[in-house]
């Protein structure tokens, strides 16, 4: 052996306590080392998982997302063309929806092998644009499949189903059997 790699230290090691808290040991037992490969297939399977769910729901919300951004940026740009200005606001807007999906694999990845995440892609966009984006997927979704003659429904009709539903009798039964 020669001296530059017997004076080298060891990398630490990543253990987990049974709170689920990493911990670096510099010199890890034999079950360390075999629980931490056991649970870096685990984290490693499950992550495997997550990117097929994110594959199939990933693209259902940035497909309306592609949809409201090209939109909004071509009339940016009409718009731009008459004010003799450029439409850099709408091209981020463009350039962030092109890489929505893109961006959820790479976050996910980037989480589970510890590596640092932007700050810009730490925090949550807030509760309000959650149920925008998801309530925009909805009804981009809905039209196309009533476009492609997949659903006949109209949300007028769900409407009338929902408020001739037997709501009164059903209510009083609930409150008979608890003997109200």
């Amino acid at each position: 052996m020669d001296a530059m790699t017997s004076t080298q230290a060891n990398s630490p090691t990543i253990s987990y306590r049974s709170t689920g808290e990493p911990v670096e040991e510099k010199k890890p037992s034999p079950v360390t080392r075999t629980t931490n490969k056991v649970l870096d297939g685990f984290t490693w399977g499950i992550l495997a998982i997550v990117l097929l769910v994110w594959a199939v729901v990933g693209a259902i919300f940035w497909i309306p997302l592609l949809l409201r951004a090209m939109l909004r940026f071509s009339i940016s740009l009409i718009e731009a063309m008459f004010m003799g200005q450029r439409p850099s606001h709408a091209a981020k807007i463009l350039r962030d929806a092109v890489g929505f999906y893109r961006g959820g694999f790479v976050v996910a990845v980037e989480v589970v092998t510890r590596e640092d995440v932007p700050e810009d892609r730490r925090q949550p966009k807030g509760e309000s644009r959650l149920l925008f984006e998801v309530f925009w997927a909805a009804l981009v979704w809905y039209f196309f499949f009533l476009w492609m003659g997949w659903i006949q429904t109209s949300p007028l009709d769900v409407w009338n189903g929902f408020l001739g539903l037997p709501w009164r009798e059903t209510l009083a039964r609930i409150l008979e059997r608890l003997g109200l």
